[in-house]
């Protein structure tokens, strides 16, 4: 099922193939769970959300649409319910100030010690730096650059 796109899956689960929805979940989990731990600052809470989203997903399932924006229709729910979780717990001042630095990292594989103790310092201070910026501008920032989503994925997400 890893050749099918995410249109075909929903499809496929759509007709009652619960492995469909699995693969969706497989394929979809890091990037829900890391998106919502970077948003909460709280890996009990992603896990909750991404559990909802998914829900949602499985829920919403006979209204969807394939024209290949799954991804998007996806964060687009990881994000709303963030912002639920949120505005409902006041935190929106402590969103990202004490990220666990394991969550989100470099793509490179087991790099010497060193570059991986240099590694972690930098994305701690990225992350304080996020921390400073605006709520918008924050979600943009962590959705190109932790999520790799296009301008257009990151407009149909915040819009």
């Amino acid at each position: 099922m890893g050749d099918l796109t995410d249109d075909e899956l929903m499809l496929l689960f759509c007709d009652g193939d619960a492995e469909a929805f699995e693969e969706l979940f497989s394929r979809h989990r890091p990037s829900v769970y890391n998106f919502a731990h970077t948003m909460l600052n709280d890996s009990e809470g992603a896990e909750d959300i991404l559990q909802e989203a998914f829900l949602a997903v499985a829920r919403a399932a006979k209204n969807y649409e394939p024209r290949g924006q799954f991804r998007s229709w996806l964060m687009r729910i990881v994000r709303n319910r963030c912002l639920n979780c949120i505005e409902s717990d006041r935190l929106r001042r402590m969103v990202l100030s004490q990220s666990n630095p394991d969550i989100i990292h470099p793509s490179a594989a087991n790099p010497p010690i060193p570059d991986q103790i240099e590694m972690s310092e930098r994305m701690q201070q990225i992350r304080r730096a996020i921390t400073q910026l605006p709520h918008r501008q924050r979600e943009t920032i962590v959705l190109y650059a932790f999520e790799q989503m296009s301008y257009r994925q990151i407009s149909d997400i915040l819009y």
